[in-house]
């Protein structure tokens, strides 16, 4: 752990003590899916070329910019969640973080778990009631950072969480992602629902 805190620290982030992670949260294995999203289901994206002049700033004042109207923190309550691996050869889980001041999430944030080099992000943020997902990734040319708000919504996640939900990626000395995938899926059943009876509710009256 001390590895990842200096990491952390130097990305400007701090693990926030005695958080203790609710039941119901999206699994982090499923947030990996999260940059097949389509815009048609909420995602808000900003895309840089990695030529791009001051690349560093500029990925960093979008990150901030979507992450604050997003939704994943406010200006007087920076915290939110972020996925590591506690080990090596472990899942991801999530840990509670707090954004420090002079941070660097793009620079030495991605130089270290935040990504794979600098300015080459890889993460996957969440705000601290589960409905903002934000997530960053590198593609030939670009990189690209998205906020997904409801992502119990959006039909990519809740497939591959299906997937997940079936056992076949669950490891012998791990908690099982099936049974975490399958609580995040159950939790929001009654919500979709809702959704259904207000799209057909508009339908008809329409």
């Amino acid at each position: 752990m001390m590895g990842i805190m200096k990491s952390l620290a130097a990305a400007g982030l701090r693990i926030v003590d005695g958080w203790t992670e609710p039941e119901g949260l999206i699994p982090p294995i499923v947030t990996g899916q999260a940059p097949s999203c389509p815009p048609q289901e909420g995602r808000v994206e900003a895309v840089l070329d990695v030529l791009e002049p001051q690349l560093r700033e500029k990925a960093n004042a979008d990150w901030y910019r979507l992450s604050v109207e997003g939704g994943l923190f406010s200006e007087t309550d920076r915290r939110f969640l972020l996925a590591l691996r506690p080990e090596q050869n472990r899942s991801s889980r999530w840990f509670c973080v707090e954004l420090r001041n002079g941070w660097d999430i793009m620079g030495k944030g991605a130089a270290g778990l935040l990504g794979s080099a600098p300015c080459r992000p890889e993460f996957r943020m969440l705000s601290l009631d589960g409905n903002v997902l934000c997530f960053a990734t590198t593609w030939e040319h670009d990189i690209s950072t998205s906020v997904l708000t409801a992502p119990h919504r959006s039909q990519v996640l809740r497939r591959w969480a299906e997937a997940v939900a079936e056992g076949t990626m669950d490891e012998p000395d791990e908690p099982p992602l099936s049974l975490a995938a399958r609580r995040w899926l159950d939790s929001h059943e009654e919500d979709l629902r809702a959704d259904t009876c207000r799209a057909g509710q508009g339908m008809s009256g329409s």
